[in-house]
């Protein structure tokens, strides 16, 4: 019996928003390294104390989801009739 497999790609424009808030100037890698300690649900914050740095809080603000959504399928598709 013959299977068939299909592989599918969605994607789109998607944004994500951060809000980071920090006692000191912090550098692109510590601001990378924050950003991805929250967790991706609205409105969700997580604080701590960076050593010898100061007090951080990172919000995970929302994502903006994009309207130009694409699809991909590979395989051997059936041709309409």
């Amino acid at each position: 019996m013959t299977k068939f497999t299909y592989e599918i790609e969605e994607y789109s424009q998607d944004s994500r928003h951060y809000e980071i808030v920090s006692d000191v100037k912090l550098s692109e890698e510590e601001i990378t390294d924050i950003y991805c300690e929250v967790d991706l649900v609205d409105g969700y914050t997580n604080q701590w104390k960076m050593v010898d740095k100061g007090n951080v809080k990172v919000t995970f603000v929302g994502t903006e989801y994009g309207d130009d959504s694409q699809v991909n399928i590979n395989g051997d598709i059936k041709e309409e009739e």
